[in-house]
């Protein structure tokens, strides 16, 4: 019987409600009543959590990946596509789109802090003592490395980010601190975060090591050989088939980890405040 008194409580930072709701139905549990999925009330869903892990944490395919872990035995062999997986650790949140973002916009930032730093300079005993071709010579090496930073085309480089991680939260969790190469990898959907990663950034720094846990599904599908053409005989279909699979190795080469690092989608990050 719950403790009314002490009860337990969990924080989450993400919870994909779609994949908890999938889930509990397969365990006939009640889902929240809504009209549409962005509709779904977060409450309700983590309420649905709460009844759904335990059930899900007494199965034996749910690998506990925590202090108890083997890191001996970590190998795609021992983690099977569509396994569930808990694990806490270090987790990094990396929304690229951020970044790529707030690069755009860093040239004109350092104009002005370039202006401002030369006016205050200007009116500062160290400027007085400076030449005319000193105070040119530090102006000089501003606008030198404002050029270095425009030379990263950031327009373009945020362009290629939104299209390869379109509304994608990249999760990297390290499980443990004395197995660094030992890493989860998923593609989380920014929707199902409770704060926007520049929030998260702000209150944790880009890694969040505060007891946080995973709990997600493990991809590991069967890749050994590249998927080859399978010719119809139209020759438009054929042909657009083979640039499709010419993109989707493209898109491989860009998202997808390589052992020892292990795909995942995550289902919910939470921790347990008691």
């Amino acid at each position: 019987m719950p403790d009314l008194n002490n009860p337990a409580l969990d924080e989450f930072i993400y919870l994909d409600s779609q994949r908890v709701r999938s889930l509990a139905a397969q365990f006939d549990l009640p889902a929240p009543n809504s009209t549409a999925v962005s509709a779904i009330d977060r409450t309700a869903s983590e309420i649905l959590f709460q009844k759904l892990a335990p059930l899900l944490l007494t199965r034996a395919t749910v690998k506990p990946t925590d202090a108890s872990f083997d890191f001996a035995t970590w190998r795609p062999a021992t983690s099977p596509d569509g396994h569930l997986l808990r694990a806490p650790g270090a987790i990094r949140p990396m929304d690229f789109t951020w970044p790529s973002d707030a690069l755009a916009g860093l040239p004109a930032v350092l104009r002005r802090m370039s202006k401002l730093e030369m006016e205050a300079l200007k009116n500062s005993d160290e400027g007085r003592r400076m030449s005319k071709s000193q105070l040119q010579a530090r102006q000089t090496e501003n606008q030198v490395a404002i050029g270095k930073v425009e030379e990263f085309k950031s327009d373009e480089l945020g362009e290629v980010v939104r299209k390869l991680y379109p509304d994608v939260v990249r999760l990297k969790l390290r499980p443990s601190p004395d197995h660094p190469a030992a890493v989860l990898v998923g593609s989380a959907h920014s929707a199902w975060f409770y704060d926007s990663p520049a929030a998260l950034s702000q209150k944790y720094g880009i890694e969040i090591d505060a007891g946080w846990t995973v709990l997600g599904q493990v991809n590991n599908p069967n890749l050994s050989a590249s998927p080859q053409p399978l010719p119809v005989g139209n020759k438009m279909e054929d042909a657009f088939e083979q640039i499709a699979l010419l993109m989707n190795g493209a898109f491989r080469l860009a998202n997808a980890p390589a052992f020892p690092a292990i795909s995942l989608t995550p289902i919910a990050i939470y921790r347990n405040l008691r």
